[in-house]
């Protein structure tokens, strides 16, 4: 039996599905229907799910760098570990706190939505009206209990994650069928057109598309606790993200295209402003029933995203100070062999920023400037990431193809930098801000970078994120 050193993780505890529900929870489809799709159908109007049908596509080119980069190496750093082994230390570290700052931000998005715009939102139609701190409140509830639940260690966060994933994902594609089937609209290719809002609104509705698929990866920091031989945790990883990601970019593009027509696409200029849209449509196709079950589900998706988000951002810190390259006291686990540390600096910084720029912009466009801000995150890490996987098959002189490891990479990574520009240019405050919190944050990180991997030697350089010895066997 295994014995495991104080400060290792729980290992083979989490399945193939484990992992699944982990990637599905990250992507929080529900809650993605009633917020992401609300703020991008302010710039993508009638096109919304031709925004997110480019961004399924645009993830699923991506998809294709997670799953050859995690084949042979499976480690709680997850993206950090990737970016190591082919471009060495300093861009993993880039890595590791560009993944934790776009999980940190969209863990403190959420709760600001959800309490400051879908549920007033909610409580109008009813004509009831929340307190106008009620917004605070729904910070600390979606990000406290998640954080109490990350500190129990994998076990329960996995159950709750595999007990609603896939209840979400069906639920989805059947109402979406339903109201398709019933909204007889007439022009049924209308919202894949870029139409009156012309590219740049397309765009501008995948800042918030491909913000929906941010817990892609999110399973990756699992990797140490995965079930089944060393060898063989990687590519289960890979699998799961493929699976999770067709799930989950079927449901959203089927239900984007189904708000659409449900709403009606000559009147979808008035859909963001409304009160909870994607309640109204659900309630008018599909009645109380249909309509109370996306709302249940909705706020259990803002719940398990805030997990599954805070899981895999504290695995990734734990990993860095097990490298000793931050304070090794991050490296530490509790009792239950959860990192308690450093899932709980992830949930105080979310709080922290939730509420300061909840307060600073007011929910919705705070809401918006910390996607978008997401984004900037999302983007750095996953260009590090294809630029690993070209140079490791180079390097490594490993069999490689073409399209795989060179062209698909290069696609992602230029499709990406697009939908970025887009998001900030001409200059569009407050959406702008997104910019300047980025670089706010990515400056230190270089400067902290110069001089924390200056002791590290090449080889170590290139093993960053794993294990190092393995557990004592008795």
């Amino acid at each position: 039996m295994n014995d495991p050193r104080p400060n290792d993780l729980n290992s083979n505890v989490v399945g193939f599905w484990g992992l699944v529900s982990q990637s599905l929870a990250g992507m929080a489809p529900t809650c993605d229907v009633v917020a992401f799709m609300t703020a991008g159908a302010a710039f993508a109007l009638v096109a919304l799910p031709l925004s997110y049908l480019w961004a399924f596509g645009l993830m699923f080119i991506e998809v294709n760098t997670l799953y050859h980069l995690s084949k042979n190496r499976a480690g709680a750093g997850g993206y950090y570990s990737y970016v190591s082994a082919g471009l060495g230390p300093r861009s993993a570290l880039i890595t590791g706190f560009m993944v934790t700052f776009y999980q940190v931000f969209s863990i403190a998005g959420i709760p600001v939505y959800v309490g400051g715009v879908f549920l007033p939102g909610l409580a109008h139609r009813l004509g009831l009206v929340l307190p106008n701190g009620f917004w605070v409140l729904a910070v600390l509830f979606f990000i406290g209990l998640p954080w109490t639940l990350a500190v129990m260690g994998i076990g329960p966060s996995i159950k709750m994650l595999a007990a609603t994933s896939l209840t979400e994902i069906v639920f989805l594609i059947g109402a979406s069928w339903i109201i398709i089937a019933e909204a007889h609209t007439g022009h049924p290719l209308k919202p894949f057109h870029a139409g009156a809002v012309g590219y740049k609104g397309v765009a501008r509705g995948m800042i918030f598309a491909i913000t929906s698929f941010i817990g892609i990866g999110s399973h990756a920091s699992l990797g140490e606790e995965a079930k089944g031989v060393q060898t063989q945790k990687g590519r289960l990883i890979g699998k799961a993200a493929l699976v999770s990601l067709t799930l989950v970019g079927a449901a959203l593009t089927l239900s984007a295209y189904a708000l659409t027509v449900g709403w009606g696409e000559n009147k979808m200029g008035t859909f963001a402003e409304a009160h909870a849209p994607g309640v109204s449509v659900f309630l008018a196709y599909l009645g109380p029933v249909g309509a109370v079950a996306l709302v249940v589900l909705a706020i259990n998706s803002a719940l398990t995203d805030s997990l599954a988000l805070l899981t895999s951002s504290s695995r990734v810190l734990y990993a860095i100070g097990r490298d000793e390259l931050i304070n090794a006291s991050f490296s530490h686990v509790n009792g239950r062999q959860a990192p308690a540390k450093s899932a709980s600096l992830v949930a105080i910084l979310a709080i922290a920023i939730g509420l300061g720029t909840g307060f600073w912009l007011g929910p919705t466009q705070a809401f918006n400037v910390m996607t978008t801000a997401v984004l900037f995150g999302l983007v750095s890490a996953h260009t590090l990431m294809n630029i690993a996987l070209m140079r490791l098959f180079r390097d490594e002189k490993k069999p490689s193809h073409v399209v795989q490891h060179l062209v698909l990479p290069l696609v992602a990574t230029g499709l990406f930098w697009w939908v970025l520009y887009e998001s900030v240019w001409p200059i569009n405050l407050p959406l702008s801000w997104s910019a300047v919190i980025w670089a706010a944050v990515l400056i230190p990180v270089i400067a902290y970078v110069q001089i924390a991997i200056r002791r590290l030697g090449f080889d170590e350089g290139r093993k960053l994120g794993i294990r190092k010895t393995p557990p004592t066997t008795i």
